[in-house]
């Protein structure tokens, strides 16, 4: 069975304070079932990555920090940086989703790693990873704004619900990403019975805050239920865009 992921407490001093939760849940891809997300083909593939990106970015900045693929002065400082955790992506199958399920069910791991890369201790942007031609290897790297997110809704779980389970998931037909909280089961092998509640992040604010819905909010959380609706009216007007709508059920290309 998948592991959910790790409780907010116990991460949370390797990023400091920051992506905690976000943890180590054992990819779906039968090609690598590492025993240790610490040693897996995937942080290797995001070392490889950050090491080229290292020596191969110039050392002038963008005068437009939004430009910056990390949220470095400098990108002469990536050769002091770490790789932090990291986390599977989760998608949500518009199938499944449209025919009735609850959200928390139409999720699926979408093999897509993404690593935090770590510098004086925060996190300055992400390295994701998947697999391609028989490997792990980097596929794309920034997202300095989403890192500093991420670490800001993982701090903040830590500190008032330390056994909080979270998930990063994204609807690619509604182009909104979550983070999704669970309460942890008190027998490992257990799914809880409660369903879990979904804190918006700035892409998924943006597209409720075109319905004009109250969660567009930094901060606010909606129910399973809640984000359920909303998501099956923009998933369902993002399904006639043509690089979404022949997804199989189990919502990867055929």
């Amino acid at each position: 069975m998948r592991n959910r992921g790790l409780p907010a407490q116990l991460l949370c001093s390797l990023l400091a304070a920051t992506f905690s939760s976000f943890g180590s849940a054992q990819p779906n891809s039968a090609a690598a079932q590492p025993s240790s997300i610490r040693a897996s083909p995937q942080r290797q593939a995001a070392l490889a990555g950050l090491k080229a990106l290292a020596a191969r970015l110039p050392s002038s900045m963008p005068r437009s920090q939004s430009n910056r693929i990390f949220s470095v002065d400098d990108y002469r400082q990536l050769s002091s940086a770490t790789i932090g955790d990291g986390f599977e992506m989760y998608l949500v199958d518009p199938h499944a989703l449209l025919s009735g399920k609850r959200l928390d069910q139409s999720l699926y791991g979408s093999g897509e790693w993404r690593f935090v890369v770590m510098l004086d201790g925060k996190g300055v942007g992400l390295i994701t990873v998947a697999f391609m031609n028989g490997k792990w290897t980097m596929v794309e790297a920034g997202a300095s704004e989403l890192a500093g997110e991420l670490g800001t809704v993982a701090a903040r779980y830590a500190q008032h619900a330390p056994e909080a389970q979270l998930r990063f998931v994204r609807s690619q037909q509604a182009v909104a990403d979550f983070v999704e909280v669970s309460a942890l089961a008190s027998d490992a092998s257990a799914t809880s019975a409660t369903p879990p509640v979904y804190v918006p992040l700035a892409s998924a604010r943006t597209m409720l805050a075109r319905l004009n819905t109250n969660a567009a909010t930094p901060g606010a959380t909606l129910s399973d239920a809640e984000l359920g609706a909303v998501l099956r009216q923009t998933v369902q007007r993002g399904m006639r865009d043509p690089r979404f709508g022949h997804l199989d059920h189990s919502g990867e290309s055929p």
